[in-house]
């Protein structure tokens, strides 16, 4: 600690660990061990961030440099990967001094504000529930907490598309009113005014949720979501047997807090996703991009263009996250029909058997790890987030691919046919937790996540059953990776 700083000797006892600003706009949270230091760096976005750009760096620190590789990996839609070397310029600046790979930012700053979206559970979740307008019925105002019971946020459920209880409907449907030309953008004014006849000559219109029902595997949750029920644990059962018939989700259009009338409805920042918002960010995402809904000229009529509302066939199989609630609106026909409203996110599960694993990979309780796997040097990196409203933490991983052979050949598992497969092998390599600025990260080992985990470790690659489809599977004692989709 004592060499002169112009040597490249060991760093000093300054850590780099916090949360980071740069200025390509991204929010880096970096974390120090020793000499190490890794980081992820995410574009901003007020509920989603990262869509743009999301990257893992893992460096080596001395008194005079940071210096290390850096990955893209496919939460954002860049796919640089390269070297960085940084140069600290007092103890809350780093300046870049070198780098390949196309890496964006040149200058971060240490910052004591995170800006890593959270909604906090149980009455703080209520209290943004009642700061939510939805429009009203002939002009009354009335909020999301006027009918829906929150029980837990946020929840993953792996389900298949089912019917719901009106059988003649598709399987996904929006209620947005439509007539005439196609609308090209949906104002959040439109929305929140339309059942105000004194505003937009409306009144007792329908509302603006997009809607499909899915068959929940009770199963998994049994089984691997041990932490499903908590805080509701006096109604687990109740809740359990609701989930063993289709139950809905409901993705709402706007999740703001003006009334009609008001001048800032426009500029109002969302409190949840919605599916009609124009900032990719603020968007309700379907497997990891901003939904994409094209309301059709009649309520009842197919979209002629492609979206969300064609993207979903009965018995497709799907990961659905959000907030799990009781909606009282239903009356005595179900006085507490369970959903997930608002619903934050929609993954169709497509993984196939490729022998590049890149893609979006989960574990059981609904965590998301964006996988890049490099064929040229068989490299893999990872950022590991969790879902928006489930606490603040994420994992970062860089190691390596090694395949397992048989005769020169790719092994095959047992009973496979000739569809394209993965090498069997192993992906070994290290790991951090990462926080994200409101406390520390979870406990190492947790049920179901192992995001806290910082160490070596070792996965082995399979195959498993999710929500019904065959997808490849990493596994490391009893923590488990299933993949969700490929990398586009």
């Amino acid at each position: 600690m004592s060499s002169d700083p112009s040597s490249g000797g060991p760093a000093d006892d300054s850590s780099l660990t916090g949360t980071w600003v740069a200025n390509d706009g991204g929010m880096y949270f970096l974390r120090q061990t020793g000499n190490t230091l890794w980081w992820l760096g995410l574009s901003a976005g007020l509920m989603h961030p990262g869509l743009e750009f999301c990257n893992v760096l893992r460096a080596a620190v001395t008194r005079s440099a940071v210096t290390g590789e850096w990955s893209d990996v496919p939460r954002g839609v860049t796919s640089g990967r390269g070297t960085l070397t940084l140069r600290p310029a007092g103890g809350d600046q780093l300046v870049r001094v070198a780098e390949s790979g196309g890496f964006g930012a040149s200058i971060w700053r240490r910052t004591s504000t995170s800006r890593w979206p959270v909604i906090f559970v149980y009455d703080a979740l209520t209290e943004t529930l009642k700061n939510v307008v939805r429009n009203g019925d002939g002009g009354e105002k009335s909020t999301l907490a006027d009918n829906l019971w929150p029980l837990r946020d946020s929840v993953s459920v792996f389900a298949s598309v089912a019917q719901g209880s009106e059988h003649a409907k598709p399987p996904v449907t929006v209620n947005y009113p439509r007539s005439g030309a196609p609308l090209r953008r949906f104002t959040y004014r439109d929305f929140i005014c339309l059942n105000e006849r004194s505003a937009l000559g409306g009144g007792d219109q329908p509302g603006g949720d997009v809607t499909f029902w899915f068959l929940a595997d009770v199963g998994q949750i049994v089984d691997a979501q041990p932490d499903f029920y908590a805080g509701v644990e006096y109604q687990a059962g109740y809740i359990q047997g609701k989930l063993a018939v289709p139950i809905e989700g409901e993705i709402i259009m706007f999740g703001r807090s003006a009334d009609c009338g008001d001048e800032h409805s426009e500029t109002s920042p969302p409190l949840f996703p919605g599916w009609a918002e124009s900032v990719g960010g603020n968007a309700v995402l379907f497997n990891g991009r901003p939904i994409q809904v094209v309301v059709p000229a009649d309520s009842g009529d197919v979209p002629a263009e492609p979206g969300f509302l064609t993207e979903l066939s009965f018995g497709d199989p799907v990961r659905v996250t959000g907030a799990l609630v009781f909606d009282n609106r239903h009356g005595d026909d179900d006085p507490d029909k369970l959903e997930i409203h608002p619903v934050y996110s929609v993954d169709k599960i497509t993984a196939t058997f490729s022998a590049n694993l890149s893609g979006a990979w989960t574990d059981d309780v609904g965590n998301t790890y964006y996988l890049r796997h490099d064929q040229a040097d068989n490299s893999v990196w990872y950022a590991g987030m969790s879902p928006l409203a489930r606490g603040a933490y994420g994992q970062a991983f860089r190691g390596t691919f090694r395949s397992g052979k048989v005769a020169g050949r790719a092994a095959a598992p047992a009973g496979t046919s000739g569809s394209p497969i993965p090498p069997q092998g192993t992906v070994t390599g290290d790991v951090i937790a990462i926080e994200f600025g409101y406390g520390a990260a979870p406990v190492s080992g947790a049920t179901g996540s192992r995001m806290g985990d910082t160490g070596a470790v070792t996965f082995g690659l399979g195959r498993t059953d999710l929500a019904g489809r065959e997808v490849p599977m990493l596994t490391a004692g009893g923590f488990r990776l299933m993949k969700l989709y490929d990398d586009a």
